[in-house]
């Protein structure tokens, strides 16, 4: 599929048929399962190579906490090097099952040989509503922005890591990922 000039929805990248399991942990953990929604196939990646995730839910808050979200690329798994970890965001307090919206866009800058030989950076924003009629209540978490290594001979992938400090939950109920290029 290299080269392609229009947006390319891969097999792995359609989005699920229902809610995903939602996250209710204080610790970081993983929003999907990256194998099934936002992949990169072995030896796909090309310098210059641009993908596109979205994603959304709800999101329920307790008490006053903090947000941190935390991309990472070539990991499965809530460890290792990320591509910029957001501020801890404090985050509006009560909410129950309110809207939410991510996206980030990754891109490529070398490949080099098999091992974390390959670059990769992007950025992403993060969008939650607030208390109705409540001005300045939602949220907003910009993040990435730090070159990461990974290895681009492998099923790799984009790995989005949530950690939410306080009781809550977030339940995907979408996410894809495109290719442009």
């Amino acid at each position: 599929m290299a080269g392609n000039t229009y947006a390319d929805i891969r097999a792995g990248g359609r989005p699920p048929l229902a809610n995903l399991t939602a996250v209710t942990a204080t610790v970081e953990t993983i929003l999907w399962n990256v194998t099934n929604y936002t992949r990169i196939e072995a030896n796909e990646s090309e310098p210059g190579m641009i993908w596109k995730m979205w994603s959304g839910g709800i999101v329920t808050t307790g008490a006053s906490g903090t947000l941190t979200i935390t991309p990472r690329v070539g990991l499965t798994v809530a460890a290792g090097i990320t591509l910029g970890a957001s501020g801890a965001q404090t985050v509006p307090v009560s909410l129950t099952n309110v809207p939410w919206e991510m996206s980030f866009t990754l891109v490529c800058r070398s490949v080099g040989a098999p091992g974390t030989n390959s670059t990769f950076i992007g950025t992403g924003t993060f969008s939650m509503s607030g208390t109705l009629a409540t001005a300045g209540s939602g949220m907003n978490v910009n993040f990435g922005g730090t070159v990461a290594t990974a290895d681009a001979s492998i099923l790799t992938g984009l790995c989005i890591g949530w950690t939410l400090s306080v009781a809550g939950s977030v339940t995907p109920q979408y996410v894809f990922m495109q290719r442009y290029n």
